[in-house]
């Protein structure tokens, strides 16, 4: 049941939502981070861990995919619905329990609260950023907390994991990549951290907070669901050449020989099973052969 009410908090007016959280407990969510570091941050959010909740500051919340304005938060009212009806479905979305903004500001500051996802990051992108191509040419550009964890020794141990993943779970991913585009939810392939992994369930999508550009009317074409996989279905490998998250030549360097070859290997067999996954899952052979024209992943 939805409740909308405003209050005090900090000396703003907030309006909040609750969907699936108490008011009491989101009150208490709030208070209790005001003493707390935040434990992972991206672009416009700082993400705060608590038992089973995630609380996230944002700056941006009356905005959707980037720029399209949502200032009575509508799209977002109607993707967090969409986004609990396919978790009830089976679908590993991580949902939304509730928000609350200053409607005051500009893009909406406030605080969006959620179930914690299970398991880790596919890849920490805090750990692996100076292995982005990315990273290299826009240094500016890196806004992951700084870690201390041996990048080198961390991708690479963790590709070995993921490569052991059961085909199983990499066939649920493909399916629930292939639902939530066919619902129109936009999906940042870009980042490794928006997808975990738990031994137990699977993998799992976070930060689904916008809509396809046909759904806002910015495209006059609905794409076709698969298409867009057979090209962004790989996500759990590792890329070189052009692509945007593709791993840095110079900093996989750092990697002994061995560890380089153990990467290969593994990220190989991370290949082999996303692509039967997308076989599986109704993609085409031609559909695949088009995609890995212009798709370069390391080791293959």
């Amino acid at each position: 049941m939805d409740r909308v009410f405003g209050e005090k908090n900090g000396g703003r007016n907030m309006i909040e939502k609750y969907f699936c959280i108490k008011p009491e407990k989101a009150r208490e969510l709030l208070t209790q981070i005001k003493d707390m570091s935040a434990a992972k941050r991206g672009i416009d959010r700082h993400v705060h861990l608590i038992d089973e909740y995630a609380v996230l500051t944002t700056s941006r919340i009356k905005l959707r995919n980037v720029t399209t304005r949502d200032d009575n938060l509508a799209y977002f009212d109607e993707l967090i619905r969409t986004l609990m009806r396919l978790r009830e479905q089976g679908v590993a979305v991580v949902p939304v329990l509730g928000y609350c903004y200053d409607p005051d500001s500009e893009n909406g500051n406030g605080y969006i609260f959620q179930q914690r996802a299970k398991g880790e990051e596919l890849y920490d992108d805090a750990i692996i950023v100076r292995f982005h191509v990315w990273a290299q040419n826009k240094p500016g550009g890196v806004y992951h907390f700084p870690s201390d964890t041996d990048a080198g020794e961390y991708i690479v141990a963790r590709t070995n994991y993921i490569s052991k993943v059961p085909q199983q779970h990499y066939d649920k991913f493909i399916s629930d990549v292939i639902v939530l585009l066919d619902n129109d939810i936009l999906i940042d392939f870009m980042g490794k951290s928006n997808f975990f992994y738990d031994y137990k369930i699977g993998f799992q999508f976070i930060d689904l907070d916008s809509h396809t550009d046909y759904k806002y009317g910015l495209s006059e074409q609905k794409y076709d669901s698969r298409i867009i996989c057979a090209y962004n279905g790989f996500a759990p490998c590792h890329f070189t050449g052009n692509a945007p998250n593709a791993l840095d030549g110079k900093a996989i360097s750092t990697i002994s020989e061995n560890g380089l070859q153990q990467l290969a290997w593994d990220n190989a067999i991370i290949f082999e099973k996303c692509k039967t996954a997308m076989l599986n899952n109704g993609i085409t052979e031609e559909q695949l052969s088009k995609s890995l024209a212009t798709t370069k992943i390391f080791g293959i």
